[in-house]
C-alpha cells in the first residue's frame, strides 16, 4: 500500500467477512485508518477498527443517510463488500458515494442483486457454466434425497437435506420460496476472486472446506485447482463482477465440480487466502485507488481456526476506537 493509504469503511462488523478484511489489512501494514459499522454495539470488528460507528440495520429507511454522515465525518473513502446485508445498499448509492469522492469497491448492483436471487441467477448462468440440477418449489425435485435452500438468504439458514417428501413438507412450512438441488456428495470449495474494477476476473484462490459451522469455514485447505479456478474466473466473467467475490462450489457424484451460489462480496474465510500469500483485500483497495497491481500466486496450506476473546470495558459497551 502506498504513501496516500485512504481511509476504509468495513460495513458488518459483526460478520466474519468484516473481520477477515481487518485482520488482512492488520497483517499487510495498511497505513491508513479503518472504519467500522454495524447495528450491533458489540460486534467484534467494531472493537478492531481504528473508528467504529452503531448504525441501523440496512433495511431501515434511517441506515442510509446515517452511513453517509459517517462516511463524510470520517473522511472515507473506499467502502468494502463486505457485508451480506449491506452491499446491496452501498451499491445501489454508488454514484451518490461518487459524488462524495468514495469509491464503492464492490459488484454493480445489478449483478449483487442477482447474484442474491439464487433461482433468477441460476436461470441467467446455468446454460453457461455447470450447475446442479434445479427446481422451484412447489415443483418436484429432481432427485430423491434433495438439497434444499431459501431462494434468497444468508449462510446455511433454511438449508438441509431432504430425504422424501415428508421431510421436504417440513421445510416448505417453514420457507415456502425454496430452491430443490441435486444432492452433490463431493468435496465443497470455497473460491476467493478478485475482478477489477472494470471486470475482468484476475485471480482465483480455492479452499477445501474441510469443516464447516453456520456455513463458515472453520478448517479449510488452500488448493491449487485449476479447472475450479478456471471456472469461477468465468463466472466472474460472465456476471460482471467487480472487486472481491466468493463463489460456492461442489463436486457431483462424477467428480465434476458444480456451482452452488456465487456471492459479489468478501468471503467469511478469505483470511486463508491471505495466509496463502494473496491478500486480496489489499489488492482491492488499490485497484479500486486505480493503482496498477500484480497479483501474487499462492501457496497450498491448511488453516484451523479458532476461537478468540476480546475484553470489553465493562462487559456491557465496547471501547470507543
Amino acid at each position: 500500500m502506498g504513501p496516500r493509504a485512504p481511509c476504509v469503511l468495513i460495513p458488518g462488523g459483526g460478520g466474519p467477512a468484516a473481520i477477515c478484511a481487518i485482520r488482512s489489512l492488520r497483517r499487510s501494514g495498511f497505513a491508513g485508518r479503518i472504519v467500522a459499522s454495524d447495528p450491533d454495539p458489540l460486534s467484534p470488528g467494531l472493537l478492531l477498527a481504528d473508528a467504529a460507528a452503531v448504525l441501523p440495520p440496512s433495511a431501515e429507511p434511517s441506515f442510509w443517510p446515517r452511513a453517509l454522515e459517517l462516511i463524510d465525518r470520517e473522511g472515507v473513502k473506499v467502502v468494502l463488500p463486505t457485508s451480506g446485508f449491506d452491499t446491496q445498499v452501498y451499491a445501489d448509492h454508488a454514484d451518490e458515494l461518487a459524488r462524495h469522492g468514495v469509491i464503492a469497491a464492490m459488484s454493480s448492483a445489478a449483478a449483487i442483486r442477482l447474484a442474491g436471487d439464487k433461482w433468477l441467477w441460476h436461470e441467467a448462468v446455468h446454460d453457461r457454466l455447470p450447475l446442479p440440477l434445479c427446481r422451484l418449489a412447489p415443483d418436484e425435485p429432481p432427485a430423491w434425497p434433495c438439497f434444499v435452500k431459501p431462494r434468497s438468504g444468508k449462510g446455511t439458514r433454511g438449508a438441509r437435506t431432504c430425504r422424501d417428501r415428508k421431510d421436504l413438507a417440513e421445510c416448505l412450512a417453514a420457507h415456502p420460496d425454496l430452491l430443490l438441488q441435486e444432492l452433490l456428495p463431493g468435496a465443497e470449495y470455497s473460491v476467493d476472486v478478485l475482478s477489477d474494477m472494470k471486470g475482468r476476473a484476475l485471480c482465483a484462490i480455492p479452499r477445501e472446506r474441510l469443516q464447516i459451522r453456520d456455513g463458515i469455514t472453520t478448517r479449510g485447505r488452500v488448493r491449487h485447482e485449476p479447472e475450479i479456478q478456471q471456472l469461477c474466473l468465468d463466472m466472474a466473467n460472465l456476471l460482471g463482477l467487480r472487486g472481491p467475490s466468493c463463489h460456492q462450489l461442489k463436486r457431483d457424484a462424477g467428480g465434476r465440480p458444480k456451482f452452488l451460489e456465487v456471492n459479489p462480496r468478501i468471503g467469511g474465510a478469505s483470511i486463508f487466502s491471505t495466509l496463502a500469500g494473496a491478500d486480496l483485500i489489499t489488492l482491492t483497495i488499490e485497484l479500486a485507488l486505480g493503482r496498477p497491481v500484480t497479483v501474487p500466486d499462492f501457496r497450498e496450506i491448511t488453516v484451523v481456526r479458532l476461537h478468540d476473546e476480546m475484553l470489553v470495558n465493562d462487559g456491557s459497551e465496547p471501547r470507543s476506537p
